[in-house]
This record gives structure tokens, sequence and C-alpha cells, in this order.
């Protein structure tokens, strides 16, 4: 082990719990379970995965205490039954096999944020509008409802113990219903759950009460919050030490502390534009009002893990999506493998956005999330021999898994580099996780013996192809350039050019035709090196497909780096002085330009790719030269076009 990440496997305590090491998973949900809501064999699957990895305790999120409050819980029976019993221990089990602390978040739902069905009523501490209907509007939950969710919770914890648990959670972030009950802003009752501070703290007080009722005073419970919600009119910071200062007397063993809510998205799920331990300094705030330890969350590396350890900030770190990306967080840093260690890219696609419509949790970069039995790489008893034609994320990534698999495997590059289009992504600051990322599958050719031709142009004619028994094809996309007077000015340029700095300025007027996330991204990142920026964008709204966590970070920034937006506007010609735009009454205007970065998007490659694919039968293409996407989508068609190689 590095000396420098020591202090991250240092025994560390909550109440009587020692916990190997200070690296804890953080609750997130899986989409993974079974229709009656307990767990599946994948679900077990999954968290194993991680506990086998090093990591100290593992907090199984969002288990649900009660299928009475919201309605899309109702079809849960798993529901404090003894059944909910069993499928906890049977979980408990395989972690702890590992010497891996077992933490239940125990949850009472979601209250207005829950996704309404069949408008059905939802409920919360008082009448407020839906989060995602916002004319649809909560009913308050009765005194009595709320005695009955209070006997739930202390039901649950016993439950746990009683499975083998360490610990359980109390799940008050994120503006959840016990959230809702905590908050001024959602709470406006004249009973006793209502009005001061002290009755709005009622509901969570009453039950931890109930839970020591039921598991006695040495079985840890923990807290989980937000110390900040980023919302106008609900929590600040100082309200947030008064609650830590008040659940502490009453006998929380240790806080979880986050920042934001649902309206404040992206502190629930870090984006890559904020930056590295992004929640540090709030878990060091908390820290001045308990002497109970803080675990903490938000965009943590390795390196930023343990210098917030060793800066007090924290006791416990906590990684979510970096456990996806990377089971074995643990154990690379415990045995000195941090050049391996897989980074999460902090994209929230396969993680969050993608199990909105119903596919399972994955992750973008490590396609066998959530399928960890399914996806195994075992050893071929055949090998092949493998042509991989295109060194991208997707290329790499199946010519990481066929090698991986035992398989001989060729890697053809045109250009001098490794990479395509993530060396041109990962240009900008804000994203070193995309950096590192690639820094990662290039390592990956070397450690793996991939032999990897640079320079090395192929087309269907090509010789290197006629001996191999599999061929991948990733040959990716290239820039999309309209038909547009003036396109092939010399000030205009193609955003990976701009990126790869093929052409420097600095205190220019920049335009950017094309406001999806790319081009912001480029925006923000030349405004914040001293370019006066405009974005030109078609729709009605700049980065109109990006997860509201990065959306609301994209428009931050453009209003902090005084970013010029121009929606509903085209571009109609590049003339010698600027950009004509022209708005969708047919109005014309002109803006001064000096330099024009043409971000209209990516078309496939896929004239190269149709021609080796029609002559090769054995010719598998995969990535953008098939259809554009994400960077996740081409890693994850590459890991599945390596691993189908038998």
């Amino acid at each position: 082990m590095d000396n420098k990440y020591s202090v991250l496997f240092e025994r560390t305590y909550i109440g009587n719990l020692g916990i190997k090491n200070r690296l804890v998973m953080a609750p997130i949900g899986t989409n993974l379970g079974r229709p009656d809501g307990g767990f599946s064999t994948r679900e077990m699957d999954y968290f194993e995965e991680r506990a086998k990895g090093g990591t100290g305790m593992l907090i199984v999120g969002f288990q649900v205490i009660t299928n009475k409050t919201d309605p899309f819980l109702r079809y849960l029976t798993t529901t404090d039954t003894d059944e909910q019993t069993q499928k906890w221990a049977l979980l408990a089990d395989r972690v702890k096999a590992h010497g891996t602390a077992v933490c239940l978040q125990l949850s009472a739902g979601l209250g207005r944020n829950a996704p309404p069905v069949n408008n059905e009523p939802l409920v919360s501490a008082s009448c407020n509008p839906s989060f995602w209907c916002p004319d649809l509007m909560t009913r308050e939950l009765t005194a009595e409802e709320i005695k009955d969710i209070v006997k739930c919770f202390g039901r649950a914890a016993l439950r746990a113990k009683i499975a083998g648990c360490d610990a359980v959670e109390i799940h008050a972030h994120i503006g959840y219903l016990l959230d809702q009950f905590m908050t001024p802003l959602w709470n406006r009752r004249k009973d006793k759950y209502g009005g001061s501070f002290e009755n709005r703290m009622r509901f969570p007080s009453e039950v931890l009460e109930e839970i020591r009722k039921n598991v006695g005073p040495d079985f840890p419970v923990l807290f989980r919050m937000a110390i900040d919600h980023k919302l106008e009119g609900g929590r600040t910071i100082k309200e947030g030490l008064e609650i830590i200062e008040y659940l502490d007397k009453a006998g929380i063993d240790a806080f979880d502390i986050d920042a934001g809510c649902y309206e404040a998205h992206n502190w629930c799920f870090p984006t890559p534009y904020m930056g590295d331990a992004c929640l540090a300094d709030y878990a060091a705030e908390a820290k001045k009002a308990t002497s109970k330890p803080v675990l903490n969350a938000g965009n943590y590396t390795p390196e930023t893990a343990a210098e917030a350890v060793k800066q007090g900030k924290t006791d416990f770190i906590m990684i979510g999506r970096g456990l996806l990306a990377e089971p074995e967080w643990g154990n690379k840093l415990l045995y000195g493998k941090r050049d391996e260690l897989r980074p999460c890219i902090r994209c929230n696609e396969y993680c969050l956005v993608k199990p909105l419509s119903g596919r399972l949790t994955s992750c973008s970069i490590n396609a066998a999330c959530g399928s960890e039995k399914e996806y195994q790489i075992t050893q071929t008893d055949n090998p092949k021999k493998v042509a991989v034609i295109g060194g991208g994320p997707g290329g790499m990534e199946a010519a990481r898994v066929a090698a991986l698999k035992g398989h001989k495997v060729n890697l053809y590059e045109k250009y001098h580099y490794l990479g395509g289009q993530l060396v041109a992504a990962s240009e900008p600051s804000f994203k070193s996780t995309l950096k590192a990322y690639l820094d990662y599958l290039i390592l990956q050719m070397k450690k793996i013996d991939v032999v990897v031709h640079l320079n090395t142009e192929i087309s269907a004619d090509s010789p290197e192809l006629e001996g191999a028994d599999t061929i991948i094809v990733a040959v990716g996309a290239k820039p999309l350039t309209p038909n547009i007077k003036g396109i092939d000015s010399p000030k205009a340029m193609t955003i990976i050019d701009a990126h790869l700095g093929n052409k420097q300025f600095m205190g220019k007027n920049v335009v950017i035709a094309g406001g999806g996330s790319t081009g912001c991204e480029c925006a923000i990142d030349l405004a914040m090196k001293g370019n006066n920026v405009t974005i030109i964008e078609m729709q009605p709204e700049i980065a109109p497909n990006t997860f509201l966590a990065g959306k609301i970070c994209i428009n931050e920034a453009c209003i902090n780096y005084n970013i010029n937006i121009l929606t509903n506007h085209s571009v109609s010609e590049i003339s010698a002085t600027g950009v004509k735009v022209v708005n969708h009454e047919g109005k014309i205007n002109e803006i001064e330009a000096d330099i024009v970065i043409l971000a209209f998007g990516m078309k496939p490659e896929s004239k190269l790719s149709k021609s080796i694919c029609d002559k090769y039968i054995t010719a598998i293409p995969i990535g953008d030269c098939v259809s554009i996407g994400l960077i996740g989508d081409a890693v994850r068609r590459g890991f599945f076009a390596g691993w189908g190689i038998q």
C-alpha cells in the first residue's frame, strides 16, 4: 500500500462497531430487486462484489419500511414482514463473509418527490405541489399515519438486527418524506408536528426513539441529511448545524452529511463540473457541531479522500458511483495498484438516467455492474486472432476484454495517439475524470499485451485483416458540417480541433454553433480561459438532452462566466466579420466573431464500417460508426463485443 493512502485503512468506529477501514459504499438505488421488493440474486451478487473489493461498510440504500406512503411502492409485498428479514439476512451473510459491515438505510418514502401513479394523491408534511407534476398537490399525513410509520421504523430496525446487519441509517435526505417534515418550506402544519423547530423535529425524534426501544442502546443508528438544501427557502448551514446538535443529544451515533434536494439535483448527484471532494467542506462544518463520526460522499478521488481525512474534515469516505465503476476501489489502493483503479467519469447515465426509463442499474464504463455473475471474464480454451480497428474508448474496451479472455489482439489506430474523441473531450479542466479514464485504458493496453499499431489506417482491403478470426470495427465518427455559407472560412473550426488546441486563442470573441452538452462544455472551457463566448442553439434551451443535474451545472456556469446564449436561433452564414443568425421569426442578426467553433454534432463513419463488414462476415461494428451515442454507449458495446468472442 502506498503510504499516502494509509489513513484510509485505519480501523474506525461508529459506537461499538469497528469498521476495518474508512471506505463506505454510499447508499445508491439499484433497480435490481425483485417485483415483490426483496433482493434478487443479481442484487446480492452486486453488493457482494463491492464487499469483496475491500469496502469497509456497505450502506444498502432505500430499504422501504412501509408501502403505505407512496403510490409507486404499493406493489411491494416484502415490507414489514418476516420475508423481508430473511432477505436482509441472506445479504448480510454474503457481505460479512468478506469482513465488511452492513448498514441498512431505512426509508419511509419520497413524499412529494414520488413519481405519481394514476394521479393518486401523494403524501407530505403539508399540502405541497408534486415535484414532478406541480399541478398535482399532496395531502397532509394524519397524526395516526405518522404513528404507524414510526412503528414501522422500529420494527424494521429490529428486523435488521435479527438479520445480522450491523447498523441502520435513517433516510432524511434529498427532500424525501422525513426531510419534508423537518423543513418549514414543506411543513406548514398547525399540530404538534409543525411550527417550531422542536415540533418539526418531532417525527424524526420519534423514529429514533422507537428504533432505540427495539434495538437497544448499543446498536448503531446513523442519520443521513443535507446540511444545506442549496435552495431558496430551504435549509441553510446554520439550521443544519442546529439539527445535528439536536440529534446528537437525542442519541444518533453518526451523521451522513450531504447537500442539496431535488430542486438542487446536482448536489445530490455531483457532476464533473463540481470538481473533486465537492462536499468535503460541508462535512467539516458538521464536525463543528458533533463529536460523533461523520460520513461524506461527493466526487472523491483516492488523493482527495486521504487529504479530507488527514485534515479532519470527515471520518469516513463514502464512494457511490465510484464503486459501480470500480468494485475493487479499496483493494487496488491497499495492494499498491492505484494506476489500475478504473475511475468513475461522473456521467450519471447508466447509474441514474437510464434506470429512470426502466433499465437495470449499471455503469457506463463497467458493463458487468449489476450483472457480475453473468458477465464474468473467463479464459478461453480456444484463443482467436482478433483485430480491433479504432483506438477510441469502445475499441480499447473491446481489445481489453478480448485480451483478458486470452485472445491475441491487434489494435489499429490511424492517428499517432490512442483515445479517439475522448482525447478532445477530456481537455477541459473540469473533465479530469475523463482524462483519468483515458489514461486507465491506455495503461490496460500495455498491461495485458494488446499489440497497438499507431499511424495505421485500415480499409477493407488492408492485409492486416486477412488472418483475423474476428474483426471489431470501432472507427467512430466525424464532425457534422452542414451546408452553411462560409463554413469553410479560415475562422471556422470543428469542436475537436478547438479542444485539441490546433488553433490557440485567448481573449477572442468566440461563437459556438451548437448548444448541446458538448458545445456548452467547450463554451465554458473557453470562457474560463478569458474568451468572450456566445452559444447559438436552434432549440428553446441549451443542453436539451442532458440529465437534470448536469443541466443545472451548465446553466450556472454559463451565468457565472457571462456566456451569451441565443436559443431559437440558427446559423445562416459565417461572414468575414462574424456569424449571421436567424431566429424562428426569420429575423437576421450578425454577431461579431474572431473564431467560430462548429458543434453541430457528429456523423458515423458508416461507409468505412460498412465496407469492412460487407467483406468479412466475422466483423462486428460497434460505437459511433453504427450510431452516435455517449462514451458509455461505445464502451459498453466494446465490452460485449470482446466478451462475446468464444
